[in-house]
């Protein structure tokens, strides 16, 4: 397994504007996270996605690993109790909600915060 800085080209073409990571297994791309800077040491994780077969091995959480740095903001369906523990798990805490945030179905998000010392391996 390979975690590395990305190109636009390997995420979705909506988020190409962003910094990409992806992580590979024998050479080819399994997962992909974007992240946008909110400014000195913050930044925001606007989307993550592990292909389907290659879940629960430990991809995302390597990712996460190597992409985060500093402050870190994100927000999660309420519901998604299994990205709340994965997220948990690397040190995210709730720090709020946002009231009918996602739509399809209408749901709040919880907003999750990560402080997070450059450099640090945690």
């Amino acid at each position: 397994m390979t975690v590395r800085r990305g190109t636009a080209a390997e995420a979705p073409p909506e988020w190409s504007a962003y910094e990409i990571w992806v992580v590979e297994i024998d050479g080819a791309v399994r997962g992909w996270a974007a992240l946008r800077s909110l400014g000195e040491g913050e930044s925001e994780l606007l989307e993550i996605e592990v292909q389907e077969a290659f879940r629960r091995r430990g991809l995302a959480k390597a990712l996460l690993h190597a992409a985060l740095a500093g402050t870190v903001f994100l927000e999660v369906r309420e519901s998604n109790a299994a990205a709340i523990a994965l997220y948990s798990t690397l040190g995210f805490a709730v720090t709020g909600r946002r009231k009918d945030y996602y739509r399809g179905p209408r749901e709040d998000a919880l907003v999750m915060e990560l402080r997070k010392v450059y450099g640090a391996n945690t």
